[in-house]
């Protein structure tokens, strides 16, 4: 079998909801969605997070002609040849971004190839269920708008819901924190992400002014950037400190375990440098005794990427789940997420379980 085509599919959703963070907000919602053809009809789709116009340039320019003609079950070379061969390496950025997606797609050939889930090929199922929670209250001027939708979710059967807020000082945010707390109870388990929008002075005031709030793990609170500072915090911070979404390949989350900056570490496999490189994280992090919540929040297709991943990898948990209705979700899948009781069932399917209809391009695709 070879690689003969690889197409970027961006799609762009008009949020139902207000999306806003501490760094500002969006209007919509983009996927950049990688598909690889093969002389065998097979085709495979990946996702890339970050730019969807850098990823789509970086396949069409440059990465398309360098795998077209390899082999998509040699998944180490097809990486090997995007992300390590040339003169100049890339270490983090758009150019990882891609290549994650490339890879995430021939597993995703791979496991339809041989007619197995590809958990099955990342070391076997290890759980049937898995642990979720919704990462979908975000910042409103009004807390009760806040503590509303939190009601919601709650009602939907999860047991974790993440908020989003740091638009204003600590102490500003106070409000914002009680309403939830008082609307989801106190057997709720609540996570603050802060979306890197504090500096250190105000997240040390952060931590000490939120205690009461009895904060599952803050996320984020200063930029990636930061690792001195994140593990200052860490090391005086009651309530866990999560981070990883914004980091890549193996050797940067070496940096953020050697230095005790996180309790939990995020990497997003659409970022991170794919299937593969992600595993070997979580491997990296369980020599460390510091568990995995992968970061989960784009299409379909990087959830079922993400739920073949926590399905084989004993030291991951916490799959976070979006329920905003803003992105392009359950449209992307071929299995139906069964949830109940604050858990999603791993599914049987092939590949990823994942598809690309024409009727979602014409209705979603941005040329």
């Amino acid at each position: 079998m070879r690689i003969t085509d690889i197409r970027v599919h961006i799609l762009q959703k008009p949020l139902k909801s207000t999306m806003r963070i501490s760094r500002g907000g969006f209007t919509v919602r983009r996927h950049a969605i990688v598909e690889v053809s093969t002389d065998a009809g097979i085709t495979g789709l990946g996702e890339g997070i970050g730019s969807p116009e850098s990823i789509r340039a970086l396949v069409r320019d440059r990465m398309a002609a360098r795998v077209t003609g390899l082999d998509p079950f040699n998944i180490e070379q097809v990486r090997a040849t995007l992300i390590d061969n040339d003169v100049y390496f890339e270490r983090m950025g758009a150019s990882i971004c891609a290549a994650s997606a490339i890879e995430m797609a021939c597993w995703d050939i791979k496991g339809k190839a041989l007619d197995v889930p590809v958990y099955q090929l990342l070391g076997g199922r290890c759980r049937n269920t898995l642990e979720a929670y919704a990462s979908d209250v975000y910042w409103e001027e009004d807390a009760g708008k806040m503590a509303e939708n939190a009601r919601r979710i709650v009602g939907r059967g999860y047991r974790t819901v993440k908020i989003h807020i740091g638009a204003r000082p600590p102490r500003e945010e106070i409000p914002r924190l009680r309403a939830v707390r008082q609307a989801v109870g106190e057997k709720i388990e609540l996570m603050v992400d802060l979306n890197a929008g504090y500096h250190a002075l105000d997240a040390m005031q952060a931590i000490e002014l939120w205690r009461e709030f009895d904060i599952r793990w803050l996320e984020e609170p200063v930029s990636p950037n930061e690792t001195a500072a994140m593990q200052r915090l860490r090391s005086k911070s009651p309530m866990p400190i999560a981070a990883g979404e914004n980091e890549f390949r193996l050797h940067g989350f070496k940096t953020l375990l050697d230095a005790s900056a996180a309790d939990v570490i995020m990497p997003d496999i659409g970022r991170a440098g794919g299937l593969m490189e992600t595993r070997n994280i979580c491997a990296l992090a369980g020599a460390h005794g510091v568990p995995v919540s992968p970061h989960n929040f784009s299409s379909g297709v990087l959830l079922a990427a993400t739920v073949h991943l926590m399905a084989s990898v004993p030291n991951t948990t916490l799959l976070e789940m979006d329920t905003s209705g803003n992105a392009i979700y359950e449209e992307l899948l071929t299995w139906k997420p069964a949830f109940a009781d604050g858990s999603l069932d791993v599914p049987e399917c092939t590949g990823l379980g994942v598809a690309l209809p024409e009727a979602i391009v014409r209705q979603y695709g941005v040329n």
